[in-house]
């Protein structure tokens, strides 16, 4: 079955398979209905979210760690080759193990292991950096500390850094307010309406 419900601010009605099976007068007089944008975006009716522009970025972070991930996995473990060495293969290679021989030709040589990679470590910076720049967050609003402060010894000082932290939290404060505040009239209006609980 399908149901629909429309409600207005005078009345409601109720639709099963598009036909008319319910409807009253509704005495609120308003929609109870608040809407609270999460930042303010002109001719648009859900504003603009905190994380949809960072997706991308959060994606390709994603795939790099994963890269690196699998790397360390597959090639972590170290070995070892043994030149010139009678019995190298016998013997597990391990602290303080000692091979001798007379050969002047013998050499054990150690490949594997999770090599540097510069790039790939920069890449991800960046792309940390990028989120950080995106979001609007500060890497020392969410407690990470790089490099030196430097002249971030006063109030003053820390202010200016975080000024646009600071206003991006003021405006949705003042929003919210707003929208709480509408909440709590609808409800307080509905329940005087209801003769449960007089506010007039």
């Amino acid at each position: 079955t399908a149901v629909t419900e429309i409600i207005s601010a005078t009345a409601w009605q109720r639709y099963e398979n598009k036909t008319l099976v319910a409807e009253d007068e509704l005495p609120w007089g308003f929609l109870p209905v608040v809407h609270i944008q999460n930042t303010l975006q002109p001719f648009y009716y859900e504003g603009i979210s905190d994380v949809e522009t960072l997706i991308p970025l959060q994606d390709e972070l994603n795939t790099r760690l994963s890269d690196r991930a699998s790397r360390i996995t597959f090639q972590s473990f170290k070995m070892y080759l043994g030149k010139g060495i009678e019995g190298f293969g016998d013997r597990p290679v391990s602290p303080g193990r000692m091979w001798y021989t007379d050969n002047p030709d013998a050499a054990i040589e150690e490949f594997g292991g999770d090599s540097a990679t510069p790039s790939e470590g920069m890449h991800i910076a960046e792309i940390r950096e990028a989120m950080d720049k995106t979001s609007g967050v500060t890497p020392l609003v969410a407690g990470v500390l790089k490099n030196k402060l430097g002249n971030l010894t006063s109030a003053v000082a820390l202010r200016l850094t975080l000024m646009g932290m600071l206003s991006k939290t003021e405006r949705k404060r003042f929003t919210y307010s707003e929208g709480l505040k509408r909440v709590c009239w609808m409800v307080l209006d509905i329940l005087d309406k209801a003769n449960v609980c007089r506010t007039t």
